[in-house]
């Protein structure tokens, strides 16, 4: 039972150690001025899609390439550093250091996490691509007519 009292104790102490390893206010900056970014790169794309198709496709991939940045290099990378430099602050108090038969649960927790959000993304990448095919299908230029069908191969 003392395990629980430590672990409410600890927390404001580990949102404390989050927010400085963070930089605080400007972390917090950079993390909303990175969304915004996303957001509005995507909105431009929409708004050039049916005007300048390649336009609209190079605002697209770079609203998803400063999303993907994030998911699988930034979040993971940034989890792994917290997680290790405040290793005093959640080890043992938060997250157990070991367990019976896992003496190194504390880093296997760390990894965990790490895979857990990685496959997580990807999984929301694979849906988010799925739902803008299916909303967007590929359209034909004005005056354009679609190809014959070949019948596969002959």
């Amino acid at each position: 039972m003392d395990f629980i009292g430590e672990f409410f104790r600890a927390v404001p102490e580990a949102l404390v150690a989050l927010w400085d390893f963070a930089d605080g206010f400007r972390g917090l900056a950079v993390m909303l001025g990175s969304a915004a970014l996303a957001v509005v790169f995507g909105l431009i794309a929409l708004q050039l899609r049916h005007r300048s198709g390649w336009l609209g496709s190079i605002f697209g991939m770079m609203s998803v390439t400063i999303v993907m940045w994030w998911l699988f290099g930034i979040l993971p990378s940034a989890w792994v550093y917290f997680a290790d430099g405040q290793q005093e602050v959640l080890g043992g108090r938060i997250i157990p250091e070991s367990l019976p038969l896992m003496d190194n649960f504390y880093e296997l927790f760390r990894d965990l996490v790490v895979a857990t959000e990685t496959g997580i993304a990807i999984g929301l990448v694979v849906v988010a691509a799925f739902w803008i095919q299916k909303r967007y299908p590929r359209s034909l230029a004005e005056g354009e007519e679609a190809r014959p069908q070949s019948g596969g191969y002959r």
